[in-house]
């Protein structure tokens, strides 16, 4: 601005000079021109007097030319500097860069794509393909094994009399109480003729199957016949679904003793997957690598088998090959034999 006010006094200056006079008198008498009025900085209004402005008409012309084009640069220079700032994520109603609107100042930038750590919405999943989402690899630490359990003197013990020392099903299963109780009667009809039998809860076999069948898949392979076993499994069962997978004395392979093995490889092809307990130790003789031994029960009320069997079972289900750690067992028995 003062350089402005600069420029209007000397302009003004050269305006009001008269013509050249070798009269001492008179360039004695000329007096300095006085600057404009800051009214008169906007709205210019030429000198009173009309010889000067007849004498420079171009001197006007220039300044009336300079003051417009220091207008245009200042309201060039006010309009860059309100000008929208250049945005980093383009916003959907100003995708369209051709557009008149799209950027005022005229401004050229390039759109960088933000990175959103949201998951995307359902208008931007329509647009694009979704990403492939990769399945979690399984190890053998992660995959669920297969539990094979042996029914009786394993799990229950039945008799054809009942037995009053014997122990209720629900108070073992839930809370280890020992206090008597009746046993559940299971009708068989075998050749025609019908036979009743008294089945007792092995103690604490309710929260046995309940726990571990949150770590294996569980089987029951029996020695007994299907129409003795099924309703037995079934009350052992109780609903709940965790003994779907059964198989019986036909599926067993009987020795010339009389006495029956079981071939784990009609469960599980996969021998590293796969044990059983089983209290009688020829039952696991073709796969002795994947036996579980187990005390039979009869009667005892303080039999706390299966509650010792969960610490190894525990620790079975993350081991890569379960034969690694049995085997072990067979191994220093034979050392002992020795």
């Amino acid at each position: 601005m003062n350089t402005l006010s600069y420029l209007s006094r000397q302009f003004d200056a050269l305006a009001s000079t008269p013509a050249p006079s070798t009269s001492s008198t008179q360039r004695s008498e000329l007096k300095r021109a006085k600057s404009w009025p800051p009214t008169n900085f906007l709205f210019f209004s030429p000198p009173s007097n009309p010889e000067t402005r007849q004498k420079h008409p171009q001197a006007q012309s220039l300044f009336l030319k300079l003051l417009l084009l220091a207008w245009d640069t200042l309201r060039a220079a006010w309009t860059s500097f309100n000008s929208k700032p250049i945005l980093l994520e383009e916003s959907p109603e100003s995708s369209d860069d051709d557009s008149p609107t799209a950027n005022p100042s005229g401004l050229k930038h390039q759109n960088v794509p933000a990175v959103s750590l949201l998951p995307p919405t359902d208008s931007a999943s329509s647009t694009r393909s979704a990403t492939p989402v990769l399945a979690a690899r399984k190890t053998p630490f992660h995959s669920q094994k297969t539990l094979v359990l042996d029914l009786d003197e394993t799990l229950i013990h039945s008799t054809s009399r009942p037995i009053s020392s014997a122990n209720s099903s629900g108070l073992f299963g839930s809370l280890g109480s020992r206090k008597g109780g009746p046993g559940h009667v299971v009708e068989v009809m075998l050749g025609g003729r019908s036979t009743l039998y008294h089945v007792y809860k092995r103690p604490f076999v309710d929260f046995f199957l309940r726990t571990v069948s949150s770590w294996y898949t569980l089987v029951i392979f029996t020695a007994s016949m299907q129409e003795y076993a099924d309703p037995v499994i079934d009350w052992l069962d109780a609903g709940r679904g965790i003994l779907e997978h059964r198989l019986f004395r036909d599926s067993c392979t009987q020795l010339p003793n009389g006495s029956y093995s079981k071939d784990l490889s009609i469960v599980e092809p996969d021998l590293a997957r796969v044990c059983l307990v089983d209290n009688s130790p020829v039952s696991y003789k073709v796969n002795e690598a994947n036996g579980i031994p187990i005390e039979g029960w009869t009667h005892d009320p303080y039999d706390e088998a299966l509650l010792d069997l969960l610490p190894v079972l525990d620790s079975l289900r993350f081991t890569s090959d379960v034969r690694r750690v049995l085997g072990l067992r067979n191994a220093l028995g034979s050392r002992g034999r020795s």
